[in-house]
């Protein structure tokens, strides 16, 4: 069986279809439960663009950037089955680059957003700015429609159920 492209492949929360415009807010949202900063998302659909989406977000430090970008891979990969194509910026951590071919998320230490400024140079991009309660609501129903996993096996209580038979 031939392996799905990007653009055919259907992601999902359970059994509901995540569109990728959710899957952007999605990254966000995951930042912002990791206390990042300045949540904006870019539609660059419309501008020829070598992605259809950037997910932007600030984060306070170093440490705060890696723990931000990894949140969101492990998210993405655990409960998703998405994976990145490819991950720029770990060493450095002043900008963390995943990029998903139809999104790019960039988690950047405030003064690196400053310098480098994506929201000027993609200014005719279709902004988004949901609301932190909007995408947290985003969050809850994506957490709640994921299939619950079983709980791991106590092996004390285990071992006491198969002694008493």
């Amino acid at each position: 069986m031939a392996k799905k492209t990007l653009d055919q492949q259907v992601i999902k929360a359970g059994e509901r279809i995540l569109e990728r415009e959710e899957l952007v807010k999605l990254a966000l949202a995951i930042g912002l439960e990791k206390k990042a900063t300045r949540p904006l998302a870019i539609d660059l659909r419309n501008q020829g663009a070598f992605t259809e989406y950037f997910a932007i977000l600030s984060a306070a430090n170093a440490r705060q950037v890696a723990a931000v970008a990894e949140d969101i891979r492990l998210f993405f990969r655990d409960q998703l089955g998405l994976l990145p194509v490819a991950i720029d910026g770990r060493e450095q951590r002043t900008w963390i680059l995943l990029d998903y071919g139809f999104m790019f998320v960039h988690v950047f230490q405030d003064p690196t957003r400053e310098l480098y400024s994506l929201e000027k140079l993609w200014s005719k991009g279709r902004y988004m700015t949901p609301s932190e309660q909007d995408l947290s609501a985003l969050l809850a129903e994506v957490k709640a429609a994921l299939p619950k996993t079983a709980s791991p096996i106590d092996v004390e209580s285990d071992e006491l159920n198969h002694s008493s038979l």
